[in-house]
């Protein structure tokens, strides 16, 4: 399968078998995790694997209805549109993962640093403010624990892959973007099917004259979703990024000094590098 394909027929796992992964896909998870991409090169977002589920069992209880035999933690420091460029750097790897035979969930991360630096390595400037809580801090160079990834195998239960790349409760095309050149059909529904906390889908395309200009839907306060809402957002442009390359389409991402609008936050625009 092709991470394409695993865009239609990937699903959420929620219910794992005790079985392990065994050490050769291990390692193979662990490359991948190494290898993650994301957008802004001004950010050090890192994917660490914890084969010790048990480890994440510990420090969160019964906090998650999600228990898988591991896990992947996501790390980043704080600069710009980092929550953005953690779901575009980890759906890939979901789908890479979805790709090897390997599910999935993504799960709400409330571990702080000091929870997890016993077994995540962290780098060199966290183990100077670790020492001296007299540094002040500088948030944009500073690890934290911002997303987490069950992950394992379906129990007998669960099927691993969708039954049919139609069976989803998504919002139609027409309602993530009203006027687009019929081109843009497929990578558009490639986009519809993204994943998003609460089901959300919160991005919004907006057509240019160079192509899209992309918006988040900001969600009500009183769902406490304001960060997994921006990690969904670079969820559905992975999807986008993944789809234009399967229909070569050469496209460009740039930050452009755009207003927001009502309830919508400007995210960034796409620009189509074969427009006359």
């Amino acid at each position: 399968m092709e991470l394409y394909d695993a865009i239609f027929y990937r699903k959420t796992i929620k219910s794992y078998s005790n079985k392990i992964i065994k050490k050769p896909l291990l390692e193979e998870i662990k490359k991948l995790c190494g290898n993650i991409t994301y957008l802004n090169n001004n950010l050090n977002i890192k994917a660490h694997l914890i084969e010790r589920g048990h480890l994440i069992h510990f420090l969160v209880g019964k906090e998650f209805g999600v228990k898988a035999p591991h896990y992947i933690l996501i790390t980043s420091n704080k600069g710009e549109d980092y929550l953005q460029n953690v779901g575009f750097a980890i759906e890939n790897l979901v789908l890479e993962l979805t790709c090897l035979g390997v599910g999935t969930s993504w799960l709400k991360c409330q571990l702080k640093r000091e929870d997890v630096k016993e077994f995540v390595q962290l780098n060199e400037i966290d183990s100077e403010y670790d020492e001296d809580e007299d540094i002040e801090i500088d948030e944009s160079k500073i690890e934290y624990p911002i997303s987490l990834l069950a992950i394992g195998y379906p129990d007998e239960y669960e099927n691993l892959f969708r039954k049919s790349k139609r069976s989803y409760d998504r919002k139609k095309i027409r309602e993530i973007c009203k006027e687009f050149n019929p081109k843009w059909n497929d990578i558009l529904e490639g986009v519809r099917v993204a994943p998003s906390v609460m089901n959300k889908q919160p991005w919004l395309f907006k057509e240019k004259e160079y192509g899209f200009d992309l918006y988040e839907n900001l969600p009500h306060k009183r769902f406490k979703i304001e960060d997994e809402n921006k990690i969904s957002m670079g969820a559905a442009l992975r999807h986008f990024d993944i789809c234009c390359k399967e229909k070569h389409l050469n496209i460009q991402y740039v930050k452009r000094n755009i207003k927001d609008r009502r309830k919508k936050e400007y995210f960034i625009s796409i620009i189509d590098k074969n427009h006359d």
